[in-house]
């Protein structure tokens, strides 16, 4: 047994009867160390062994660890709330009295001592220097005969200079303790709820799997262990107590929520991007006289085996859980109930084939990849992510030979596709095109599936909706001119100052003006109403300032409009209507371009390297 050969020596060090020198257990935070000692320290209670244990985290002097003896040694006459009314008594009493107080706390605490032995946890947190703290414990080896433990991250107490001089003064054993996840994850177990049996619906099951996940991450910290085994007691008990009959889908959560926690307690919360890192090379290894890149996908995929993952939950629900601690319950019961453990008659085939890797024969494959090229021919798809994922998993599987079919066709079908869903689905697509929603890489925790022809698709896609973009902008700023010929101007300032615009896009970070036809515009701008004047040019006037270089290419249009509103005052002078197009848009659009002139600049400026 791990660590046994410690326990077992303790047991000769405390019968001697005058050791003269300490224990050191070293091991690194979250080893167990204290875990091990709270287990000794109860074999030594059925012993009848008297013992004080101390834990020096944050004590700044030895008062406080006087005070600590008395705790320990007699919890009933010194525990927190009578040591606490004498602290806040000292502040009413004066010198001499404090000084017999501690006088005889000390000798309360020495003679309590007596026969005990002393065990100090948490060394190397002490805020007490550590060469005065080991010379103040070396008095109760060296001149009062005490066996002492001591427990500690020696990585730490090495740091400081003399420390091992005076360590072989005081300390004549140390072990290194081993950190023992076997034992350690059965005492955990014990310290759950389980109001609703999880250890023995699951984790005891699963105790060879979780553990072996915790070698994997080379994660030696118990502690993290023990939280995580914490964290998805709650998460059972929230959400998978109502899937108890899919037994598959536990399993494959829980290897998930382990995987995940222990890599984001080791501070990498870029697992929670394992799905952007397919076909990234970000990594370059050495190997001899060669290099060989590896996506970071292909790095966790050694280190975890992962072979073909697909996520039941996204990663934004997984940040969520993981990161924030907010279970969202009803999405993350929605995506379980979406993923094959409840595939049915009724579920659509592109969803049974994305876990084609489960398929019993050929014939059922051939079967369900004839059935999703048919239907995508027939109906397309519902929204841009489903295209995508239907279309990967065509194209995978014409890269991989398993789809007979001439590419031609397939390509021809699927950008018709394209068209046809942008002609059913424009409206939706807006925020996609305008980049205004997060572009998943997957679409109902299913990942599309990766290859060249499927790389270049969205090569197409890309260029697609770029084009796409400029038809929308053109159309879409006859909405100003109309808003500005209806006087509306709450569409107007929707249109053009809302970053959050239910119905439409919004344009207040959008060049949308370089695609405006300028004569439409100034002809609805003279023949609309003064307040509608008062808030166009409050807008241009509003509209260029830093972070918003994006826009600074509608300057030509502004000269432009600029130019046709001076010529158009030199021959409409003394009239009403003038005085408002004078005041309300060309003193605006002056300051508008005179701004954009000004950042200008200052950004050029920004970019010159000053030679010294």
């Amino acid at each position: 047994m791990s660590n046994q050969h410690i326990s077992q020596f303790l047991d000769y060090y405390i019968n001697l009867s005058n050791p003269q020198y300490a224990v050191l257990l070293k091991g690194k935070w979250g080893s167990g160390k204290t875990h091990f000692i709270n287990k000794y320290k109860d074999k030594l209670k059925e012993n009848k062994q008297r013992y004080i244990y101390v834990s020096l985290y944050g004590v700044t002097n030895y008062d406080e660890i006087e005070t600590k003896f008395l705790q320990s040694s007699n919890p009933e006459m010194f525990n927190e709330k009578t040591i606490f009314a004498g602290k806040l008594a000292n502040a009413f009493i004066n010198e001499n009295i404090k000084e017999s107080l501690g006088q005889i706390k000390k000798i309360l605490s020495s003679l309590n001592a007596k026969g005990n032995i002393l065990i100090f946890d948490d060394l190397e947190r002490c805020s007490i220097n550590i060469i005065d703290l080991l010379g103040y414990i070396n008095n109760f080896v060296e001149h009062q005969s005490y066996k002492v433990i001591l427990i500690a991250n020696e990585e730490e107490l090495e740091k400081t200079e003399k420390y091992t001089l005076i360590k072989e003064k005081l300390v004549g054993k140390t072990f290194e303790f081993k950190t023992d996840a076997n034992l350690a994850y059965d005492s955990f177990l014990s310290e759950l709820k389980n109001e609703n049996r999880i250890k023995e619906n699951i984790l005891e099951k699963e105790k060879l799997n979780i553990l072996e996940l915790f070698k994997k991450s080379e994660f030696k910290n118990l502690r993290a262990l023990r939280q995580t085994l914490l964290d998805f007691e709650r998460f059972y008990d929230e959400v998978l107590i109502s899937h108890l009959l899919k037994e598959e889908l536990i399993k494959d959560i829980l290897y998930c929520f382990f995987l995940f926690s222990f890599e984001i307690r080791q501070g990498n919360n870029e697992i929670l991007k394992l799905d952007e890192f397919r076909g990234k090379h970000i990594l370059s290894l050495s190997n001899g006289n060669t290099n060989k890149e590896k996506t970071k996908f292909e790095i966790y995929n050694d280190k975890y085996n992962l072979g073909h993952f697909n996520e039941i939950i996204s990663f934004n629900l997984w940040k969520e859980i993981l990161l924030n601690s907010n279970i969202q319950k009803d999405e993350i019961d929605l995506s379980l109930r979406n993923s094959k453990y409840y595939f049915d008659e009724n579920t659509p085939s592109w969803k049974k084939l994305a876990d084609f890797h489960e398929l019993k024969n050929d014939d059922e494959f051939d079967k369900l990849i004839t059935n999703v090229y048919d239907d995508f021919l027939k109906s397309y798809c519902e929204n841009i992510n489903q295209y995508k994922l239907i279309s990967s998993m065509l194209l995978y599987f014409y890269e991989e030979k398993l789809f007979d079919i001439a590419f031609d066709n397939l390509d021809m079908k699927i950008k018709q596709g394209l068209d046809l869903l942008y002609k059913n689905k424009k409206e939706n697509l807006k925020k996609y095109i305008f980049n205004e929603i997060i572009r998943d890489s997957s679409y109902e925790n299913i990942s599309y599936f990766t290859s060249k022809k499927f790389d270049d698709l969205n090569k197409y896609i890309t260029k697609y909706f770029d084009k796409k973009k400029v038809d929308i902008l053109t159309e879409d700023s006859k909405l100003i001119i109309n808003a500005i010929v209806e006087q509306n101007t709450d569409e107007l300032l929707k249109l053009l100052e809302s970053s959050k615009y239910e119905k439409e896009i919004s344009y207040y970070n959008k060049a949308i003006f370089v695609y405006i036809d300028l004569d439409e515009l100034f002809e609805a701008l003279i023949k609309t109403n003064s307040t509608t004047l008062h808030f166009f040019g409050g807008i241009i006037k509003d509209r260029y300032f830093k972070r918003r270089e994006e826009l600074f290419e509608e300057k030509t249009f502004l000269n432009k409009l600029l130019f046709k509103t001076d010529e158009y005052l030199e021959s409409s002078t003394d009239k009403l209507s003038s005085y408002h197009i004078r005041k309300e848009l060309e003193s605006n659009f002056k300051i508008a371009l005179e701004n954009i002139e000004k950042l200008s600049n200052e950004n050029s400026g920004d970019n010159i390297l000053i030679k010294v």
